[in-house]
């Protein structure tokens, strides 16, 4: 499943990347996104960026890169 497809208040893990550059990879990385992770969704409207918490820290994404996340269901 991809980190788009999560809805309001779901608990994930991150099993993997698809697609996109190094740099996409890079960019996740700092921004706290590593294999293995549990994200909460916190607010995924039908338009705009998702916001996620990871490790207390909340994190907006567009919907791109949440389409390229992919996690598993807690």
């Amino acid at each position: 499943m991809r980190l788009i497809d999560a809805k309001n208040g779901d608990l994930v893990r991150v099993v993997g990347f698809e697609g996109g550059c190094d740099e996409f990879k890079c960019h996740l990385h700092a921004m706290g996104f590593m294999i293995g992770d549990v994200v909460k969704i916190v607010h995924r409207g039908f338009f705009g960026p998702i916001q996620v918490e990871s490790k207390g820290a909340k994190v907006a994404l567009c919907r791109g890169q949440a389409e390229k996340i992919l996690v598993e269901k807690i």
